[in-house]
């Protein structure tokens, strides 16, 4: 395991960071911190585990995120995490959808600190490996520097020393979509409390763009987290073990791109694929260097009659076609 792997970490994102795109990633950067989209620890339990939890080997270091507010539900579900070898349990304390408002969990365990705390006791004391809190800056009325300062105090007392602090507090009244866009984003907050708390390690998320803004970042936390941006532009990753951990991994776009079709060919099952094409849809669209080019791509992409070969090989025409026009 790498000494330092949050110093850059790519976020959970429903729907978005499963084992596929976790794969994709890999092949653009080595160092960084991957984790599972959040995943309720009752659909660990009742439902398909090796569906929802199995993972290829190249993704490590890699969390599984789990969402739930029942102690022993967590406890049980971290212990079976573990026993697919993952490197470390995160608990989300920081979504703000519907669905965990009326199930209690996510950001509004914020509220509710001493149900938190027995949820992070329970699991500490049945797993190994370890254990993070992802969190928001507040939430409604629970908010600001003694606020946070006191929630920070009270979680990591149980042995918690790892916090990813999304650095926007989280508001009843709005949709997910706008919760990660109308509050204001507040770093100095969460600088301060890397101040108060300089044993524990801070992770940052929220709101940054370019590699200048992550090691900006890093001379005052320990660790920052990418999300939307890193799933418009999986190649972005190509620049951070180089400059963000100092080391060259040599890994290239364009044997990058050929790993990941020949992982998607490799795939049997018929959603998985659909799957892993969504995200290589991203990719399409960012780097396809003419409007028609990237229309036929996608059309492509949907046509169910066309083998995968043939849209995989239009795909790299318009890559050699790109690179072509760069050199000239």
């Amino acid at each position: 395991m790498i000494s330092n792997p949050h110093k850059f970490c790519i976020a959970p994102m429903m729907k978005k960071t499963d084992k596929h795109f976790r794969f994709l990633a890999r092949q653009f950067t080595k160092k960084s911190m991957l984790y599972t989209e959040m995943i309720h620890a009752n659909a660990i339990l009742k439902g398909n585990s090796d569906r929802l939890l199995a993972f290829d080997n190249c993704e490590h270091p890699v969390g599984l995120q789990l969402g739930g507010s029942d102690p022993k539900s967590l406890s049980e579900a971290a212990i079976v995490g573990q026993e697919y070898g993952y490197d470390e349990i995160n608990l989300n304390v920081g979504c703000p959808s519907k669905k965990v408002k009326s199930g209690n969990f996510g950001v509004f365990l914020m509220k509710n600190v001493k149900l938190l705390s027995k949820c992070v006791n329970e699991v500490k004391k049945n797993i190994d490996i370890p254990f993070s809190i992802k969190c928001r800056i507040g939430v409604d009325d629970f908010e600001g520097e003694e606020y946070l300062k006191n929630f920070i105090s009270t979680i990591s007392d149980h042995d918690i020393d790892t916090f990813v602090i999304h650095a926007r507090k989280a508001i009843s009244g709005l949709d997910t979509k706008r919760n990660r866009s109308i509050p204001p984003l507040n770093y100095d907050l969460v600088f301060k409390m890397k101040d108060l708390f300089p044993e524990l390690k801070i992770i940052i998320n929220g709101g940054i763009e370019e590699v200048s803004d992550v090691k900006a970042l890093l001379s005052h936390v320990d660790g920052v987290m990418l999300g939307r941006k890193i799933y418009s532009d999986p190649a972005f990753l190509l620049q951070i073990d180089k400059e963000i951990y100092q080391e060259d991994t040599e890994l290239d776009f364009t044997s990058g791109m050929q790993n990941y079709m020949s992982y998607i060919l490799d795939l049997e099952n018929k959603k998985d694929v659909n799957r892993a094409i969504t995200h290589l849809v991203q990719i399409i669209r960012r780097i396809s260097h003419t409007k028609d080019m990237r229309r036929q791509l996608l059309e492509n992409v949907k046509d169910g009659s066309l083998e995968l070969e043939q849209i995989f090989s239009g795909f790299k025409a318009d890559l050699n076609q790109r690179a072509h026009l760069q050199i000239h």
